[in-house]
């Protein structure tokens, strides 16, 4: 059996159900997932896959032999639909589409969460799935990152009172001076999307460290607004922001990552920033705004399993529409979601320690300036929820 999914990790983890649901139909067959081989640290986690096919993408799908049954887990089609339709299986598991009248399947519906999209399909074919068997379990040895309490050896920062931004002061691009509650001189630097978009420029080099001066209680706008009182940390365990996504229009800004990681840390919280190799100097900007060691951008230094490790230990996780944010659904870790363009019906995390924020309109998720409703969302909210997961939670 050959399953295409060749989508990314948010992408694999709402299949996890649906891959779950095959092997036990199919208790006897070799089940193969076509998937970017980047991806292969959770395989053995899924505990329903025997063999990984490198395919990024809609395929080809190069099995070299003729699957008794091939499974589109990928999308609607006509790509995906057309690229097993060529490993000839015998039995094909697809969504209907009028290129291939030919080919059974039920409609798509395109209102249906993801993890449920892909449990009702098998359903069409008579395939039960639970949607709720999301969980992995992270085997004993995969122990994440050490990070350094780089600050621990200097003078704490002055308490923070974490305002909250107009939205209408945020771009993508460069803040002004007093922008986003910080202090002239302090606000961010340039920041590029990542190089994997041929229409950007290039990054710019990360910006310098501003002096211990940003790091005090936030000036301009809103600045007389106090926030929550953030729980103080008890335990060692890490709060991961997590500031980036594929498409601009998922990414909150970052100068309001930085006040969540002011405010968080004022609180004894250790804070460590994650993200690709072509988001570290998102991440280094959020760092820098936040007065956060350099040890503790984690970005483009972690493979899959070490943020797996990660996640899985820490307190909290904040951060966008994303894969992270699958993955702390995953390993029951509390998450703050931040949704822009997509409604969290669609794609947000399953009932449990997990809050979804959402302004409640949708837009373009592959849009390259941050969506309208994502910046609706204010670091006051933000925290709100944060405090809330923090000061309930066991972890």
């Amino acid at each position: 059996m050959v399953v295409l999914r060749g989508l990314g990790l948010g992408d694999l983890l709402t299949a996890v159900p649906a891959l779950r649901a095959l092997r036990r139909a199919h208790p006897g067959h070799r089940i193969v997932l076509a998937a970017p081989a980047s991806l292969a640290p959770l395989v053995p986690l899924i505990g329903a896959v025997d063999g990984l096919l490198d395919v990024s993408g809609p395929g080809p799908v190069p099995l070299g032999v003729a699957p008794d049954i091939a499974v589109n887990l990928h999308g609607r089609g006509p790509q995906s639909l057309a690229a097993l339709r060529r490993t000839g299986p015998g039995r094909l598991l697809t969504h209907a589409h009028p290129d291939f009248p030919e080919v059974p399947g039920p409609p798509w519906r395109g209102d249906a969460h993801e993890v449920r999209r892909w449990c009702d399909l098998l359903g069409w074919y008579g395939v039960a799935a639970d949607p709720g068997d999301l969980e992995l379990e992270v085997p004993p040895g995969w122990e994440p990152p050490p990070v350094a309490r780089l600050w621990a050896a200097g003078p704490a920062p002055e308490p923070v009172s974490a305002s909250e931004p107009e939205p209408a002061a945020v771009d993508s691009g460069a803040a002004g001076p007093g922008s986003e509650g910080f202090p002239p001189g302090a606000g961010p630097g340039p920041y590029a999307s990542p190089p994997d978009r041929p229409d950007r420029p290039d990054r710019p080099d990360p910006p310098d460290r501003p002096a211990p001066a940003a790091c005090r209680a936030p000036a301009g706008r809103g600045a007389a607004r106090p926030g929550p009182r953030v729980p103080r940390s008890r335990r060692p365990a890490p709060v991961v922001l997590h500031p980036g996504a594929a498409a601009p229009a998922r990414r909150w800004p970052p100068e309001r990552f930085a006040l969540v990681s002011l405010a968080l840390r004022q609180a004894g919280h250790e804070v460590v920033i994650t993200g690709s190799a072509g988001e570290r100097v998102l991440a280094e900007q959020v760092a820098s705004l936040a007065c956060l060691p350099e040890a503790c951008v984690l970005a483009g230094r972690t493979g899959l399993r070490d943020l797996v490790a990660l996640v899985a230990r820490a307190r909290l996780v904040v951060c966008g529409d994303t894969g992270v944010a699958h993955l702390a659904s995953a390993l029951a870790t509390p998450s703050v979601v931040l949704f822009g363009p997509v409604s969290p019906a669609l794609w947000g995390p399953p009932h449990g320690p997990h809050v979804a924020l959402w302004a409640g309109r949708s837009g373009d998720p592959h849009g390259d300036l941050p969506d309208e409703g994502l910046l609706e969302i204010g670091v006051l909210e933000v925290l709100d929820a944060a405090v809330n997961l923090l000061e309930v939670g066991v972890r």
